[in-house]
């Protein structure tokens, strides 16, 4: 397990960016939003009205683009934000994410640019457009000889999406992605009220090689208590409550953290099952109450992406295991 995909699984929800990301919009946007499959087609043409707009970028930056961009590169770990708009890049950056995200099959036939993004490939895409969304500036200035380039802030939520929506003139596609997001959150709340969890606390861990990392406000646990009305046991409050995004800890202090509900999410590297099946065998372990009520869930780690496509499939997953689908 690179340290790459360690941080991008690790910070994948809100600042995705603290290592690479540490981790045309129409009603068919809204009408897929329902399978959590937007419809996007890349654009293969520049623009032939040539007509440009400024607007000023998260960095402060002045920066002329195209009013109708034809020819997008993103640079960042959340592609998913741009997929949820119809749009589809012809080059983003997934030479370590592509194989991670839970909608890999959506990205068919766009160039990946690397990362850190290379710049003969991203001048090889000869782009109208490059959206900027990573945490090292460094990159900014290189891309910005090839392209106009827009710096996109690194929020959490749906707001990278809205941002880059206002960047493209795709606000009513954004504002159909949420409104039916909305509705299979309220389709799901049902769902799990039927299986009588509300009121429930629940726990999010992550296994990733040798360490054990507990989840505060970030990734599948934004879903679970703030979609979802899940509560934060009272350990993990206090990492809300001090901004600590995760945490890594001891098998020895995970009780301490654990929920009426525990979600555990982990990747297929020979470490990472072997820490998992040291942990699932111990006596500890069996010693948990929500391993004892039966109320834990095994997950892939891809779930820990926060951008819309993955939040969107994410609760279709959340129903499957819980019993809940269909």
């Amino acid at each position: 397990m690179g340290l790459l995909l360690l941080l991008i699984m690790l910070s994948a929800c809100n600042s995705s960016k603290n290592e690479n990301a540490l981790s045309g919009a129409s009603a068919s946007a809204s009408s897929s939003e329902g399978t959590g499959k937007p419809s996007a087609s890349p654009a293969a043409a520049p623009s032939s009205s040539g007509a440009t707009k400024k607007i000023t970028d998260a960095k402060g930056r002045e920066v002329e683009i195209p009013t109708d961009p034809q020819r997008i590169v993103y640079v960042g770990s959340d592609p998913g934000d741009l997929l949820a708009l119809g749009v589809k890049p012809i080059g983003a950056s997934l030479s370590v994410i592509g194989s991670q995200v839970a909608y890999g099959d959506r990205l068919q036939g766009i160039a990946d640019v690397g990362y850190p993004a290379n710049l003969e490939k991203v001048t090889a895409q000869d782009p109208d457009l490059i959206l900027f969304n990573d945490w090292d500036d460094k990159g900014l200035a290189p891309l910005e000889k090839i392209a106009p380039t827009v710096a996109i802030a690194e929020n959490g939520g749906f707001e990278r999406m809205r941002e880059i929506a206002a960047v493209l003139g795709k606000e009513t596609a954004a504002d159909d992605y949420i409104a039916a997001y909305d509705e299979k959150v309220k389709r799901t709340k049902e769902l799990l009220a039927q299986k009588g969890r509300q009121g429930k606390s629940a726990t999010v861990l992550l296994l990733m090689g040798k360490s054990m990392y507990v989840m505060g406000h970030q990734g599948l646990s934004v879903t679970l208590y703030d979609a979802l009305g899940y509560a934060p046991p009272a350990k993990v409050q206090s990492l809300i409550d001090a901004d600590e995004r995760f945490a890594e800890i001891s098998i020895e202090v995970m009780p301490d953290y654990i929920g009426d509900e525990l979600y555990i999410l982990k990747d297929e590297a020979d470490e990472t099952k072997a820490q998992a099946e040291a942990l699932f065998t111990g006596s500890l372990w069996k010693s948990l109450p929500a391993v004892k009520s039966g109320q834990v869930h095994t997950m892939d780690s891809q779930w820990n992406f926060d951008d819309p496509v993955t939040r969107s499939m994410l609760l279709d997953e959340l129903q499957r295991v819980n019993g809940s689908a269909g």
